[in-house]
């Protein structure tokens, strides 16, 4: 999907329905954070950029693109995400 939003696919007519289903999630986010207080930051990113990198140091600062099967976890299992108070 990263790759026909970066193509454009998203701006021909021909391919509304990716259109409607970019932007479903993002109305979505909108509303959302419309009534949390205190407002977070809204983040749009794509797997493995840069944007992507800085969200996870700040959701679980203890693993980051360069460590994360850190703490004697196997490679094999998914990463367990979780909220920074700090």
């Amino acid at each position: 999907i990263a790759q026909w939003k970066k193509a454009g696919y998203h701006n021909d007519p021909q391919y509304e329905s990716l259109r409607s289903l970019l932007q479903g999630p993002v109305d979505d986010a909108g509303e959302i954070l419309q009534v949390r207080f205190p407002m977070p930051r809204y983040i749009e990113t794509e797997h493995g950029g840069s944007q992507a990198r800085f969200l996870l140091s700040k959701v679980n600062p203890s693993q980051t693109h360069n460590n994360m099967f850190a703490w004697g976890q196997d490679a094999t299992g998914a990463p367990v995400l979780t909220d920074d108070v700090s």
